[in-house]
Formats: C-alpha cells, sequence, structure tokens
C-alpha cells in the first residue's frame, strides 16, 4: 500500500511537470486525495513524529533493567611533590643531615565501575509500563489525527466540488438570461415593451457574472486549499480537479451501529483508559520512592603511584533507604492517588461525552438526508416554475420582475440541494468516525 501511494505521487509530480504546455488537468478521486493526505499532510507527519519519540522514550526506559557502567581516569603532574616530609639524621646510615624527601610528583589511576540494580520499590519495572502506555497513547493520537485529516480532506474536496455545480447552475441561468434578453430586445424593438425592461435584465446579467468570477475565484483558493493538504505545490492547482458531482445516496440507516458497543472501540475512549493507568502507574512509581534501594556492583582500579603499578578489584552492594523522606513521600502518594480518581472520573465523564457526539452525530445524519429529499422536491416545483412563467410572459400574462424571480429560485434550490448531498456526505463521514467505522 505504501509502494503504491509513493507512485501515485511520483506519478503527479511527473504530471505537472509535463501539464504546464499541455494545460491538461488530472482528476483526483476523493479516496485519492484522502490517501494522499494521510502520506503526506504536515499533521500526520508530526503524529508521526510523536508515536516515533514515544516509541524512543519506551527503549530508554528499557535500559535501566541493565547495570550502569562509568569509567574514570586521572593523571597529573605536580610542579613539586604532593606529599614531603624531612628525615632526621641517621649516622649508621650514612645520614649525617636532615634530608628532604617527597612523593607523588605525578601519577595516574583509572577506574571501570558497574552497578546493577536488584530491587528499586518497583520504580523500573513501572516507569517500562508507564513507557509502553504512552508508546500505544501516541499511536491512538495518532489515529485520531488521521481521522481528523480525513475529513478535513473531504471538507476540501466536497467544497470544490460544491462550487463546480455553482458554476453550472450560473451557466444555466446565464443560457435562461441570454434567450430572456433577445426575446426582451425584440419586444422593445417591435414596441411591445420599454427599454426599462431590457436594462433589469441586463442587470441581471451583470450581476450574475459578479457571481461568477466570485465563484471562479473562490473555486482556485480551494483547489490550492486542497494542494496543501494533501501535500502537493500551491503552483499545481491549476492542474488538478475533482469529478463532477453525482448524487449517490444510500439511507443513513445503512450506516447505523449500536453506540454502547462502539463506544468501547474507539480511540478517544481508549485514550481516556490509557491516561487511567498513566497515573496508576505514576501512583505506584511514586510509592516505590518511598521503599528501599538495593544494588549490587563491582569496580576495578588501576594505579600508578610512586613508581608503583597495583590494580584493585572491588564487590559492592548498597542499600538506600529514604528516611528523611518518607513523611513527604505520604503526601505526594496520596496526592498522586488523588490524580488517578480524577482521571476516572474523566473517563466517565469523557464516555457519556463520546456517546452524546455519537447520538448528536447520527441526528444531524437524518437530519441531512431529509433535506436532501426537501431540496429535490424544491428543484422540481421551482424548474416548472420558471417554465411556467417563462410562457406567461411570452403570453404576456405575467410580468418581467416575477420571471427574473422565478430564475432566481431555481439557481437557490439547485444550490440547495448540491450542498444537501455534499452536507450529508461530509455527516456521514463524521458519524462513521465518531462510531469507530
Amino acid at each position: 500500500m505504501m509502494k503504491d501511494k509513493k507512485i501515485l505521487l511520483a506519478g503527479c509530480c511527473c504530471l505537472f511537470t509535463l501539464a504546464a504546455p499541455a494545460q491538461e488537468k488530472r482528476v483526483f478521486s476523493l479516496d485519492e486525495c484522502k490517501a494522499m493526505a494521510v502520506e503526506y499532510n504536515v499533521q500526520v507527519k508530526n503524529g508521526q513524529l510523536d508515536v516515533e519519540t514515544a516509541r524512543q522514550t519506551r527503549k530508554e526506559a528499557f535500559t535501566k533493567y541493565f547495570p550502569s557502567i562509568s569509567a574514570s581516569g586521572t593523571t597529573y603532574k605536580a610542579d613539586d611533590n604532593l606529599i614531603k616530609a624531612t628525615l632526621p639524621p641517621i649516622p649508621p646510615l650514612g645520614m649525617e643531615t636532615p634530608m628532604e624527601v617527597g612523593v607523588l610528583e605525578q601519577g595516574s589511576m583509572v577506574t571501570v565501575s558497574a552497578m546493577q540494580p536488584v530491587f528499586s520499590g518497583g520504580q523500573i519495572v513501572n516507569s517500562n509500563k508507564l513507557a509502553k502506555v504512552a508508546f500505544e497513547a501516541s499511536e491512538l493520537q495518532y489515529d485520531m489525527t488521521k481521522d481528523q485529516v480525513t475529513l478535513e480532506t473531504e471538507e476540501h474536496y466536497w467544497k470544490i466540488v460544491s462550487l463546480k455545480e455553482t458554476v453550472k447552475t450560473l451557466d444555466v441561468l446565464d443560457s435562461l438570461l441570454s434567450s430572456l434578453y433577445k426575446d426582451v430586445n425584440l419586444a422593445v424593438e417591435t414596441g411591445i415593451t420599454t427599454r426599462n425592461d431590457l436594462l433589469t435584465v441586463r442587470l441581471k446579467q451583470n450581476e450574475l457574472n459578479s457571481t461568477r468570477l466570485e465563484v471562479e475565484n473562490g473555486l482556485a483558493l480551494s483547489r490550492m486549499a486542497l494542494c496543501q493538504f494533501i501535500g502537493l505545490p500551491l503552483d499545481s492547482a491549476n492542474y488538478i480537479d475533482v469529478p463532477d458531482f453525482t448524487a449517490s445516496i444510500l439511507a443513513p440507516e445503512n450506516y447505523r451501529v449500536d453506540h454502547q458497543a462502539a463506544l468501547y472501540g474507539l480511540s478517544g475512549y481508549r485514550l481516556l483508559d490509557k491516561n487511567v493507568e498513566v497515573h496508576q502507574l505514576k501512583r505506584k512509581i511514586k510509592f516505590g520512592e518511598q521503599l528501599p534501594s538495593v544494588g549490587v556492583g563491582v569496580s576495578y582500579a588501576h594505579e600508578d603511584l610512586m613508581d608503583r603499578n597495583r590494580n584493585h578489584v572491588v564487590m559492592m552492594a548498597t542499600v538506600s533507604i529514604p528516611i528523611t523522606d518518607w513523611w513527604s513521600g505520604h503526601h505526594k502518594v496520596r496526592r498522586s492517588r488523588m490524580e488517578e480518581r480524577k482521571a476516572v472520573n474523566q473517563r466517565e465523564d469523557g464516555a457519556e461525552q463520546l456517546q452524546l457526539k455519537m447520538q448528536q452525530s447520527w441526528h444531524s445524519l437524518t437530519e441531512a438526508h431529509k433535506q436532501i429529499a426537501l431540496a429535490e422536491s424544491a428543484i422540481e416545483e421551482s424548474s416548472e416554475n420558471v417554465r411556467m412563467q417563462t410562457a406567461n410572459y411570452q403570453a404576456g400574462t405575467s410580468t418581467l420582475s416575477e420571471l427574473l424571480d422565478a430564475q432566481s429560485l431555481f439557481r437557490q434550490s439547485r444550490n440547495r440541494y448540491t450542498d444537501a448531498c455534499i452536507t450529508y456526505q461530509t455527516r456521514l463521514t463524521q458519524y462513521l468516525i465518531d462510531t469507530g467505522q
């Protein structure tokens, strides 16, 4: 899968390089956009880095199981002997006068030691468990980031689709107004109506052109936003497109799941559960700090002092008892226990919020589906209204204003239908994410 994505991006880059002179566009499907966003979006990349950071922290914690080894070396050269003494006269040895003697003018020492923790109140074990839980939490957070990026990608994608449909509606209205302008111009020339009606149509055409300019500018910016989100250069916005809108709507009941059963599989709930585990382990670590720690070790030393080389091997065992910290440590443990209870309360509250969010998402989805049916009915009614008003205007039984109003309502109904379908698609994605599907 990863290889296919890389091949896809490489193909896209080659396409953009060749597209400039040919002015050819590449059409991206929604699935392609989501796949590229998950692969190349900055938020996802940072999420991957967070996971890798947690993985390295876990590996760091594992090293605490092994002995800690240290080495040191010292060498010196003094300007005089560090230890001096005066020997009294010893006539039998031929020493008739006092003699100055000294040692340690120069020397060196090398020491290597290793300490193996035997018992540390469970701090090492629990720290490793804590690092493992933190790593699992980072993976859950990464999954949630990918879900959010997927949702935002759909929003950018459907924004382009919506604007393209708006352009199509403007094309239909432009055709209607052009035809109407010819009819009114002919009526003015034959003296049936005044030039005021012709001016009214012309103003509507200017208004339509102004709206078209705004929509086209919005479409260009939306394409750039999509490029930035899926990891493509901004200057490639002129050479990408998305498929035209096709309504493929399934009823919400096809996606309905048991919210209570879905709760425990949600990344958000599992993250709350991990938060409780984190505070439980922190409490155990605080408790372990109050217990004695035991370690064993060995030390090797080599010295070159007073012109003599000597080696030493020392076996050692250490026991550390935090006597003076017991009082304050008792309060630390109680404080960490309270933090643990807070995490449990947050999990219970978060579970209720997640269930509420699923229910709200479901209601929003069903509402969006009903809006589609209403919008379809409005299109049929407004289309028939335009046909009737056009016929009535040509027959002289309705005014130009009524016909223009009918065309405006037709435009609004088409846009409302497209927006309703797109809203349903985005809310469907939101519901699937909220229920862990």
